[in-house]
């Protein structure tokens, strides 16, 4: 493209580099003008979901609004709708903000984008927990997996979407979920935690992790606290750990043995 332009205005690289200071700014003015009319200047660079880095993308669609009220504000919003240069992925953002009348001192800004920006991977063996899950309720009759599935994907959704209390709660029930699941109701988390550990299905320091993965869960529901979402993210780990021992190593051992050869009498 940047070669039809030089050819288009009659520039070459090695005769612009001989022009004056004067026309070679008079040439620079032609060429910015030659972009416009190629639709240059109807693109942005920002974040793509798909390639998880800031990209050039072509806007597709873009409008402002603006309600008045008897208020001495007004609000505002602007919707855009653009499309990645490089993989497609279209996106969608919308800001809205109050403002004065006269459009100044803008107040309570937000932004709202589609898909999210993602601020963790999800686990590699995401995608065959998800289908272990829906085989295991459709062929053994249970909704053990199915269900702790879901609810984790819950939680992936509260991060992608910045809402951290709702992710600690999710993470909360699906501890309790898992737990009850295997060792049955003991009455109360502790309790659950205790004979989780007894059976086997955790070490002590495990334990003492999900003591705190648990308790930031209580304090988000009783005490009105309001996690970030590093604490989510590191609450996310730990249960993903556990839900990777109980349910994805496991899945992984019986394959092993059933290949293995046995070892034979003597």
């Amino acid at each position: 493209m940047t070669a039809n332009l030089f050819k288009k205005i009659k520039i070459f690289p090695n005769e612009a580099i001989q022009r004056t200071a004067k026309n070679a700014a008079a040439d620079f003015n032609v060429m910015c003008s030659e972009l416009k009319v190629l639709g240059m200047h109807d693109k942005i660079k920002i974040h793509c979901c798909n390639c998880n880095v800031d990209t050039w993308q072509k806007i597709l669609f873009k409008k402002s609004y603006q309600w008045s009220s008897d208020e001495k504000y007004d609000h505002c919003s602007k919707s855009i709708v653009t499309e990645c240069c490089g993989c497609e992925q279209p996106h969608y953002r919308c800001s809205s903000w109050m403002q004065n009348k006269d459009g100044t001192e803008k107040d309570m800004e937000d932004e709202w984008v589609f898909p999210p920006k993602q601020l963790r991977t999800k686990p590699s063996w995401n995608t065959d927990f998800a289908f272990s899950s829906i085989f295991s309720t459709f062929f053994e009759g249970s909704s053990e997996k199915e269900h702790a599935w879901d609810l984790l994907r819950e939680v992936h959704v509260s991060l992608q979407n910045n809402c951290p209390r709702l992710g600690v709660i999710g993470i909360r029930a699906l501890l309790e979920h898992i737990m009850v699941s295997k060792i049955g109701d003991q009455k109360s988390f502790i309790k659950n935690l205790k004979e989780f550990q007894n059976q086997g299905y955790i070490s002590k320091i495990q334990e003492e992790a999900l003591v705190h993965v648990l308790e930031i869960g209580h304090a988000a529901i009783h005490r009105s606290y309001s996690p970030s979402q590093a604490e989510l993210i590191a609450a996310l780990d730990i249960v993903e750990n556990l839900i990777e021992t109980i349910y994805i190593y496991d899945e992984k051992s019986k394959h092993i043995d059933r290949n293995v050869p046995k070892r034979k009498n003597t």
